[in-house]
């Protein structure tokens, strides 16, 4: 499957270097520029320094990490949020632009990109 809109950049923050490089092939294989962050200062480079189109939350982050990723986020834009997770319930409370994803299989998630930048 390829990605209808290419050149869109996809901020991915995960603390776990083994799920955003899998991440980050899906998304470059489909079309997408992929900007991987791992830690806080890498996340606000990138959302300083590019045009992000959505930002991925992983399921490695702990729920206060992800909270300070999302307001980090939106400091510099408003622009959709997906939030990984892996069982259960998503650990941020759904609001404006913030979509949840129960992850699956690497196709699965690619979907949820698509229609989240699709819907834009």
């Amino acid at each position: 499957m390829t990605a209808q809109l290419p050149r869109h950049t996809v901020l991915v923050a995960s603390r776990d270097p083994v799920l955003a490089d899998v991440r980050k092939k899906v998304l470059e294989d489909a079309g997408f520029e992929v900007i991987l962050a791992t830690d806080l200062k890498a996340l606000r480079e990138a959302c300083e320094k590019h045009k992000i189109s959505l930002v991925m939350i992983g399921y490695s982050l702990p729920p206060s990490e992800k909270r300070r990723v999302w307001d980090m986020a939106r400091e510099s834009s408003k622009v959709p949020i997906l939030e990984l997770y892996e069982h259960g319930e998503p650990d941020l409370l759904e609001s404006h632009a913030l979509f949840a994803h129960e992850s699956g299989t690497p196709e699965d998630f690619l979907d949820a990109v698509l229609k989240i930048l699709n819907a834009k």
